[in-house]
């Protein structure tokens, strides 16, 4: 409907519905970087992702049955976020050779009970590793300092 039109007439006994939009970005705002997040799980994947967006990054993810490194190859991202140690890919000499040669920064999440195990394999993978974080504010927090790091 046009600005200046006006709405229809309810029927008698009708209220007009109202939505609340989400807040609009910032004009001329851009995401501090993308972030391809990978996951065993898509609604964990999908969860991360929303928290991401809330610290102003940009969650990108891989396509239904897309390899990890074709991802890496459509996408660009500066940073990976490996939800999950235990991912093949978390302990794959390829999977951070690919890595390393797009230039994108590598950062293992785990959960707290597999903490000591993927901590072991990012530190020989010369990775970041972050327990993961609760609050959204953290998370962005950590991925800000790995991209710190790589600049």
């Amino acid at each position: 409907m046009h600005a200046l039109q006006r709405a229809p007439p309810l029927a008698p006994g009708r209220v007009r519905a109202t939505y609340l939009a989400p807040p609009s970005p910032v004009p001329n705002s851009r995401p501090k970087a993308r972030v391809l997040v990978l996951a065993r799980e898509a609604v964990i994947a999908a969860l991360v992702g929303m928290l991401l967006e809330l610290e102003e990054f940009e969650p990108v993810f891989p396509a239904p049955d897309e390899r990890p490194e074709d991802a890496i190859r459509r996408l660009r991202p500066p940073l990976i976020v490996v939800l999950d140690g235990e991912l093949p890919e978390a302990r794959s000499d390829l999977f951070f050779a690919r890595c390393a040669q797009s230039g994108a920064r590598v950062c293992l999440f785990s959960e707290p009970v597999a903490a000591d195990d993927v901590r072991a394999v990012a530190r020989e993978r010369r990775a970041a590793f972050f327990a993961m974080p609760v609050e959204r504010r953290e998370l962005g927090a950590v991925l800000e300092r790995v991209l710190a790091d790589a600049g």
